[in-house]
């Protein structure tokens, strides 16, 4: 299935079939500022499980899965930051920076890498917010491009044609260029750049 929304002012109505396939424990494929990605609900581990064999990543393994979130607040209710990291990502957040951070009690296991860490994204893009918001938990996603591939433009179309057999939804907003976001691990009171991507590091 296949729904259009647009970027900047996306209508909730349209994007309730999505809620819909998410709560199912589903995946869908949808936009962010750094790309199309796969995603499901948080406490869905059958969500994670179908992520996690797309993208050919095993439970335990060295990179975590991100969550998506609304608030600067839910980070520190997720992950475990220093005061210094906190005010350092309140500046550049909502932007496209992935927090690699040590997971709180309670997240689930398939989200987390085997060090025990969550990545936590908090994206400057209407639709992302308006998802995590109507789905009233954090959505955990992976890009559909890896960030070491030649970049070539995504259409949903294609998308859907490649992915259709594991997703159960596309939301559709047009082609979009993958630009991966700037990985940063907070380590106590510091951050430490795992990936350079499109955010700026910080000095």
């Amino acid at each position: 299935m296949r729904i259009y929304a647009e970027s900047e002012r996306p209508a909730p109505r349209k994007l309730e079939p999505a809620i819909a396939v998410l709560r199912r424990d589903e995946v869908i494929i949808y936009p962010t500022d750094t790309g199309y990605a796969f995603g499901c609900a948080l406490s869905s581990p059958k969500g994670a499980a179908t992520i996690r064999r797309i993208k050919k990543v095993q439970e335990g393994a060295h990179k975590p899965l991100s969550m998506m979130v609304n608030e600067l607040s839910e980070i520190s209710t997720y992950g475990s930051m220093g005061n210094r990291v906190f005010r350092s990502m309140r500046r550049r957040l909502p932007g496209p920076y992935t927090l690699v951070l040590h997971a709180s009690q309670g997240i689930p296991k398939t989200a987390k890498n085997r060090d025990g860490e969550i990545g936590i994204r908090m994206p400057d893009h209407a639709i992302c917010r308006m998802l995590v918001d109507l789905l009233g938990e954090p959505l955990l996603s992976s890009s559909v491009s890896a960030a070491d591939e030649e970049p070539s433009m995504e259409h949903a179309d294609d998308l859907e044609k490649r992915y259709g057999g594991d997703v159960a939804l596309v939301i559709d907003a047009g082609p979009l260029w993958p630009n991966p976001s700037t990985v940063l691990r907070g380590s106590g009171d510091r951050l430490v750049v795992l990936r350079e991507g499109q955010g700026a590091v910080p000095d």
